[in-house]
């Protein structure tokens, strides 16, 4: 079996140097024990989850002070679903796109306790729709050739889940999540792996909305030449929705484009936290790595924390951050009010624009309605 480490969310060394890590603050919580695992009739998949649920039994959960999360309540646990068809090819991809994710718990905790997910390969073009996920799901794709079009759809009071995605040489992903809280007190955490290789092309369209905390984690390791990685976060605030999304993308070889351009709409008491880190290991020459964030606000009360980051280890580079939080552009209210348009609805309409392109995109596969709908409750 081939192991590889651990694809940590940030770097602690560099040369000689070694970063101090804050102790973890957790929650006392009552948690699953040896007796809440539950086979999955594969003998393979069960002696690797039975590795996991050692690990998991030595973390508590995390304290979020971003987020607030300062309590938890795990629901009983389901029959197993997940990697069933899971064999040694299969194994060895899933150890080789191991993560810390968002935290470890909760990557450990849907590998160990998932209801849903599969274990996929593609080796043609394929379209897939999932949306009868679980409160735990764990998939592993593994896109051999061909291009792969995903759309899932996660709307659950209660949602711990993993994707993890090898985009094989001269393979094209595209991913579409979208996040839904369905009810005011709803808790969603996604962990999203992508590994790439050579001249391979990947794009992710997000879409956050509802919910009380929803927070998500994608990693895009860029591990070929040539490879093209396009990352684009939506968000919609309403109410006391918090929004903590964290995105990293980390390049090993030279010659790839990478970019996170984050945008989104916050109303009444909604805050997004938004964390972006473009990591370039020594080597990546010739690599372009961009990210920025813009968020506009409609509500006094809304706020923002943007964080963007570069870590640079190579010469030889391009890369850019940005970051922004404004209203809503009068001089865009002006110019639409003087074409006879009302006001409140000038600025309703430029706060649909925000999503257009994800709603003209989604037509494809008759899903421009999640956003809508979305939209409708929040601006009426």
């Amino acid at each position: 079996m081939s192991i590889t480490k651990i694809e940590k969310t940030l770097r602690l060394e560099h040369q000689n140097l070694r970063a101090i890590v804050p102790q973890r603050k957790t929650i006392d919580a009552q948690d699953y024990n040896v007796e809440d695992f539950k086979p999955s009739g594969n003998n393979l998949l069960d002696e690797w989850r039975i590795k996991r649920l050692s690990e998991y039994l030595t973390y508590k959960f995390p304290m979020w002070k971003r987020t607030g999360l300062k309590s938890i309540s795990l629901p009983n646990v389901l029959p197993y679903k997940g990697l069933e068809s899971l064999d040694i090819d299969g194994l060895n991809l899933l150890e080789s796109l191991d993560f810390e994710g968002a935290d470890r718990k909760f990557v450990l905790l849907a590998d160990v306790f998932s209801s849903s997910g599969d274990y996929v390969t593609v080796e043609d073009d394929t379209t897939l729709i999932v949306n009868d996920i679980t409160q735990y799901d764990n998939t592993l794709i593994d896109v051999r050739s061909g291009e792969l079009n995903l759309v899932r759809i996660v709307e659950k009071p209660f949602f711990v889940g993993n994707l993890r995605v090898k985009v094989r040489k001269g393979a094209k992903f595209n991913l579409y999540n979208l996040y839904l809280g369905s009810k005011d007190d709803s808790l969603l955490i996604s962990n999203v792996f992508i590994d790439v290789e050579d001249n391979s092309k990947t794009v992710v369209k997000d879409f956050y909305f509802g919910g009380k905390i929803n927070a998500g984690y994608v990693s895009v390791r860029i591990s070929g030449e040539n490879a093209y990685a396009d990352v684009r976060p939506y968000y919609l605030g309403s109410r006391k929705t918090i929004i903590d999304i964290l995105y990293l993308m980390r390049f090993y070889k030279p010659n790839s484009y990478g970019n996170v351009d984050a945008k989104g709409v916050l109303s009444d008491e909604s805050k997004v936290v938004f964390r972006g880190i473009m990591d370039i290991i020594s080597g990546a020459k010739e690599v372009e790595a961009h990210q920025s964030n813009h968020a506009t606000l409609v509500s006094l009360k809304a706020k923002v924390e943007a964080i963007p980051s570069l870590m640079v280890d190579e010469n030889d580079v391009v890369a850019s951050h940005a970051a922004s939080s404004s209203p809503i552009d009068e001089n865009m209210v002006f110019y639409l009010m003087s074409r006879g348009i009302p006001r409140e609805d000038a600025q309703k309409m430029i706060v649909r624009g925000v999503f257009e392109t994800l709603k003209d995109e989604l037509k494809r596969y008759n899903l421009e309605g999640v956003v809508e709908n979305a939209l409708n409750g929040v601006l009426g």
